[in-house]
C-alpha cells in the first residue's frame, strides 16, 4: 500500500477516534461527514486492501476493554443483581457501536454503513467478524419492520426509483424501459419496502403477475401480451404469481425483510384484487447444477428425470437441517408449500446454467402459512404437495 493511501487511512482512523469522543451533535455531524468522505476517498484506489486495514483497526482500537469487562463479570458473579448485570452489558459493548451510530448522523452515513457491511460479508474474514456482527446488530434495529413502509410501484412512480428497479433486478433482467413498463401494466403489480433514510430506493421489491392458473414458464409471464380490461371484458385473475424477489442492499443480507414483504403483499392483494384465490411463486432453483457437480451425480441414475432429480435436491440436500437451496429454504421456512416442478421453465442461459432450466411453484395459502412455518422451525418438516411426495417415493 503506497504512502498516500497510508496517510489517508491514518487520517480516517484519527477522525473516527475524534468522532466517538464528541458529545456535541453539531460537531459530531461535521466529523461524521468527514468520516464518510474519507472512507469514500480511501476506497477508490487499492480498495479492498485499504478496507481490510481499516476494518482491522476497528477490531484493534474500537473493541471492548477486556479488563473492564472482566471486572464487570466478576462483580456480577458476586452480586447477581440487575445493576451489575447492566454494567456487564455496558462493558461488553464495543466503542465502534458508538462510532457507527455517529456515522449515521452524516447525510450519506447510512449508505456508508451498508457498504461497510456488504464489504465485510464479501471478505468472509473471521478476524473481522466482530465488526460485521456489530453492524448487523445496528442495521437490524434501524431497518426493522416497524420503520419500513410498503409502497406500490407503478409507471407513475418517480423515475429515480424506477431506475433502481432496472439496476437492482437480480432474478430476471429488466431489458430496458419498455420491458419495465410491461411489468407495471394493469395485470402486474410491484411492491417494495422503503425506509425514511432511503426514500427513493427500495430495500427489497417483489414483482407479481396476475393470471388465470399457475404459471410454469417465465417467458409466458414476462413476454405475455397485455390482456384487455374494459366493461365488456373485465380482467378477473384468480392467481397471483410472485416471479421475482430482489434484495437491493447487500449490507442488509440476513435481515429478514423478504418474509414480511411477501406476507404483507398477499394481504394487500386480497384487499385490492378480490378475484384472487391462489398465491404462488415461479421460483428459480439456483443451486441445482452446482449440487449435481459437487456431488458427482450421474443424471442417468435418475434416468434423466429432471423432476425427480430436482425434488431430491430440494428435499434431501440439507445444511444444518434446512434445505441447501437458498430459495427453497426461504419459501419453505416462510410457510409455503412446494407444489410443482416445471421442466423448461427458464430457457435463458442463466436458467440453464443454474438449474437445467427448471423452475418451481411454491404455494402460499394464507390459511396454512403459520402452521407450515411452525412445522419447519420446530420439526424441520418440509410441506410438499402429493405430486412432489410421489416423485420422492419413486
Amino acid at each position: 500500500m503506497n504512502s498516500s493511501i497510508n496517510s489517508e487511512l491514518a487520517a480516517l482512523e484519527q477522525t473516527c477516534k475524534a468522532l466517538i469522543r464528541l458529545r456535541d451533535e453539531t460537531a459530531a455531524r461535521s466529523l461524521a461527514e468527514l468520516v464518510v468522505s474519507r472512507y469514500t476517498t480511501l476506497t477508490q484506489v487499492n480498495a479492498d486492501d485499504a478496507k481490510r486495514k481499516f476494518f482491522t483497526s476497528l477490531v484493534e482500537d474500537f473493541s471492548p476493554d477486556v479488563l473492564a469487562l472482566k471486572d464487570a463479570v466478576t462483580a456480577y458473579q458476586e452480586a447477581l443483581d440487575p445493576i451489575s448485570a447492566q454494567r456487564v452489558w455496558d462493558a461488553a459493548e464495543a466503542p465502534r457501536l458508538d462510532l457507527f451510530r455517529s456515522i449515521n448522523l452524516a447525510s450519506d452515513g447510512i449508505h456508508t454503513l451498508l457498504h461497510m457491511r456488504a464489504d465485510l460479508l464479501r471478505f468472509k474474514d473471521t478476524s473481522l467478524s466482530s465488526v460485521e456482527k456489530d453492524l448487523e446488530y445496528l442495521l437490524s434495529s434501524w431497518f426493522n419492520r416497524g420503520f419500513l413502509e410498503l409502497q406500490s410501484i407503478g409507471w407513475q412512480t418517480p423515475a429515480k426509483t424506477l431506475e433502481k428497479l432496472i439496476e437492482y433486478e437480480a432474478v430476471h433482467e429488466i431489458r430496458g424501459w419498455d420491458d419495465l413498463r410491461r411489468r407495471l401494466e394493469h395485470d402486474r403489480r410491484c411492491y417494495g419496502f422503503f425506509h425514511p433514510s432511503l426514500p427513493d430506493e427500495p430495500l427489497i421489491f417483489v414483482e407479481v403477475a396476475l393470471l388465470h392458473g399457475l404459471a410454469t414458464r417465465i417467458a409466458d409471464v414476462i413476454d405475455a401480451p397485455v390482456p384487455s380490461n374494459d366493461a365488456t371484458d373485465p380482467f378477473l385473475p384468480d392467481t397471483a404469481i410472485f416471479y421475482s424477489i430482489t434484495n437491493c442492499q447487500a449490507g442488509l443480507r440476513g435481515i429478514p425483510l423478504g418474509d414480511f414483504l411477501l406476507k404483507q403483499v398477499i394481504s394487500e392483494l386480497q384487499l385490492t384484487v378480490p378475484s384472487l384465490n391462489q398465491f404462488s411463486t415461479l421460483s428459480p432453483v439456483p443451486g441445482l447444477c452446482r449440487w449435481v457437480d459437487e456431488e458427482n451425480i450421474d443424471l442417468e441414475t435418475f434416468e434423466n428425470d429432471l423432476e425427480t432429480l430436482t425434488a431430491t435436491y430440494l428435499l434431501t440436500a440439507k445444511r444444518n437441517n434446512q434445505p441447501r437451496d437458498p430459495v427453497a429454504r426461504f419459501h419453505l421456512r416462510n410457510g409455503a408449500q412446494l407444489e410443482q416442478i416445471n421442466i423448461d421453465g427458464d430457457l435463458s442461459p442463466k436458467g440453464q446454467s443454474e438449474s437445467f432450466g427448471v423452475l418451481v411453484n411454491y404455494i402460499y395459502d394464507p390459511e396454512t402459512v403459520a402452521e407450515n412455518h411452525e412445522a419447519f422451525i420446530n420439526e424441520h418438516r418440509l410441506v410438499v404437495s402429493q405430486k412432489i411426495s410421489t416423485l420422492i417415493k419413486k
